[in-house]
């Protein structure tokens, strides 16, 4: 069991958000924190002149779903959506959160993995404490 885990979670698949949450709060000690992230990553002007009123709305709107997801799974986890490279930031937030664990869900990858490699090697590759890795539905049926 880990006292504090953070959970990479995108917003693309209801289910895959869900199976996350619930594997995250799974291996979570009962006096443990959730740290349930997300990460917005295309706004290059953000650096120079900070977000635009669009993306507010698009970060005050995943804050909503991801809050409602965890309140409708009775998952207390405190919520974190940020802008920037998803893998960088994730990693980030393991190290402000003194994380013990991450969980991240993989995708089949594609071409631009191939050649850029996906968030989730980077992650696991550069993580500074365990990572659990959870494959998508349709690639565990492959």
């Amino acid at each position: 069991m880990y006292k504090t885990i953070v959970c990479a979670v995108g917003l693309g698949s209801r289910e895959r958000a869900e199976h996350l949450v619930r594997t995250a709060q799974t291996l979570l000690d009962t006096d443990g924190t959730l740290h349930v992230v997300h990460v917005v990553e295309r706004f290059p002007s953000l650096v120079r002149q900070g977000p635009d009123d669009w993306a507010v709305s698009v970060i005050d709107e995943a804050e909503k779903k991801l809050s409602l997801l965890c309140r409708q799974l009775s998952v207390p986890a405190l919520i974190h959506v940020r802008t920037g490279r998803a893998a960088d930031t994730i990693l980030a937030i393991a190290a402000e959160t003194k994380a013990d664990l991450i969980v991240v869900a993989a995708h089949v990858p594609d071409v631009l993995d191939r050649v850029f490699g996906s968030t989730v090697d980077h992650v696991a590759r550069h993580a500074k404490c365990c990572v659990h890795i959870i494959r998508t539905f349709s690639e565990a049926k492959q």
